[in-house]
């Protein structure tokens, strides 16, 4: 009996000190997720004022990115570069973008997934035409590195119609 109690308290102290995972709450304090949204909102204001350096500074040295049409670059300079690239392209900048929804969910304390849904309306084609709206999901992969959140991996995803209306 007193074996089992000894063993009880002692994962309670680790627990409590956080030493085992699974043990506390749900990990992502009110802080990391407020880390988290200061990087999201540095990337929608980049594409805003059209600075990809802005929009690309919370990436980790060696993030994967890989964009809605399947472009896909390694490293926050090779992304920056791209980004600088993307912006010069008045056909692509044309029209607004909107959150609809953001979800964090921390997968271990120092790692946390994030879905952003977000309509982009008015962005045009090469050729000038108007792209119908777009329903684009954000999907990142966070990691706490030296104290920052950073962005290892972020996908781009475009939800497009798949069967054309009956006449």
């Amino acid at each position: 009996m007193f074996g089992r109690m000894n063993r009880h308290i002692v994962l309670l102290a680790l627990c409590g000190a956080g030493a085992l995972t699974g043990c506390a709450s749900a990990p992502g304090s009110d802080a990391d997720r407020a880390a988290i949204s200061g990087v999201l909102d540095d990337w929608n204001q980049g594409w805003r004022v059209e600075d990809a350096s802005l929009a690309a500074a919370g990436y980790s040295d060696d993030a994967d990115f890989t964009n809605a049409f399947g472009f896909h670059r390694v490293g926050r300079e090779a992304i920056r570069e791209y980004l600088a690239e993307v912006f010069a392209l008045d056909f692509v900048m044309a029209g607004v973008s909107a959150d609809r929804s953001v979800d964090v969910r921390f997968i271990r304390d120092d790692v946390a997934l994030v879905r952003t849904r977000r309509e982009r309306t008015g962005q045009r084609m090469p050729d000038g035409s108007e792209m119908p709206t777009r329903e684009i999901t954000h999907l990142r992969v966070f990691r706490l590195e030296d104290d920052e959140w950073r962005i290892v991996s972020h996908l781009i995803s475009d939800a497009r119609e798949t069967q054309r209306p009956r006449d």
